[in-house]
């Protein structure tokens, strides 16, 4: 994580959607309108270091374990999806720790710490150490830990521990445009509590006097057992579609969570992994797999079980020219 120290300034950038841009109602959202609103804001996510021009295919993850020596695996639609299991991943898991491959969980998960997530998990069945499993959480709080925003700052979306930030003053808002105000700057890590009135009094706020938001979720959905939940990212995009100022992104794509999963990775193995021989498994183009191209990892889609079920991924590829070194369809 020293590699992003940055000044604690934290400069307050601009950025507009184009005019005729729309993002739907919460009741109107699906794949293709998730799909345009990522594509909307992909100004400013990391550039492509690469487009891979083959992919390969194959059925099942366990096909492709030998090109591997550590493998990232996103939660959601990898993993699980909603309080399911997705069928087969115990299975493969097994088999990866039986070729010694390095696994770690790396999540946007933000709104409860990584123990919070490592105990979901157990209770399906997938067993994972405290040091393997990295929440956007965690790296929210390291982040800020060493690039000390102005104080106060206001906790939005926490959905359980206190954030563990130490000798910052961290303040859990409640839905109270004084204490908003009061604030200089503000932390969005979920959205469990959160509805259109948390959502006109962070506007407002913000609108009448700009100040550094960190967003440590930049999910816009995320797969449940019969349909999406609402991610923070969605409603950032409400933000900047009405010209607040652009946030802090502190999860996939972005490196920050990268560069802590690979130092963990290297940790745990005992050795410097060479990033072509690490995974990224993920269910998302813009998170998962750009963040992969993007930092320099090998990527891999699994299309079965969470955002990309029953859809055309080549289509969504094609548009976006977001392209996986990989494509599975389950572990």
């Amino acid at each position: 994580m020293e590699n992003f120290f940055v000044q604690s300034e934290f400069i307050l950038e601009k950025f507009k959607f184009d005019e005729n841009f729309e993002i739907p109602s919460v009741k109107n959202i699906n794949e293709e309108s998730v799909i345009n609103i990522y594509e909307g804001m992909r100004d400013f996510f990391p550039q492509l270091q690469y487009v891979n021009q083959n992919i390969y295919l194959a059925p099942r993850l366990e096909n492709i374990l030998d090109n591997f020596d550590a493998l990232l695996l996103d939660a959601f639609g990898v993993l699980n999806v909603g309080s399911s299991l997705v069928p087969g991943i115990i299975k493969t898991l097994e088999k990866a720790r039986q070729k010694n491959i390095t696994l770690m969980v790396v999540t946007n998960g933000a709104s409860f710490d990584s123990s919070k997530k490592r105990d979901q998990l157990s209770s399906l069945g997938l067993e994972f150490s405290n040091e393997e499993i990295i929440s956007s959480r965690e790296v929210a709080e390291i982040f800020l830990s060493l690039n000390r925003p102005k104080e106060p700052l206001g906790v939005l979306g926490n959905g359980g521990s206190y954030l563990n930030i130490s000798k910052l003053d961290c303040i859990e808002l409640e839905p109270d445009i004084d204490m908003f105000d009061k604030m200089n700057s503000f932390i969005l890590l979920g959205t469990l509590q959160w509805d259109t009135i948390w959502q006109e009094i962070l506007f407002n706020s913000l609108k009448s006097n700009p100040r550094p938001l960190f967003v440590a979720n930049p999910d816009l959905i995320a797969p449940q057992d019969r349909s999406f939940s609402l991610e923070p990212a969605y409603y950032v995009s409400l933000l900047l579609k009405n010209g607040i100022h652009l946030p802090f992104w502190l999860g996939k794509p972005f490196p920050t969570i990268f560069e802590l999963a690979i130092s963990r990775v290297n940790e745990l193995s005992g050795r410097n992994i060479p990033l072509s021989r690490i995974g990224m498994v993920g269910d998302t183009l813009h998170t998962d797999i750009l963040g992969a191209n993007s930092f320099g990892l090998k990527s891999i889609l699994m299309t079965n079980h969470g955002f990309f079920k029953n859809t055309n991924v080549g289509s969504i590829i094609k548009k976006t020219n977001i392209t996986p070194d990989y494509i599975v369809e389950s572990p």
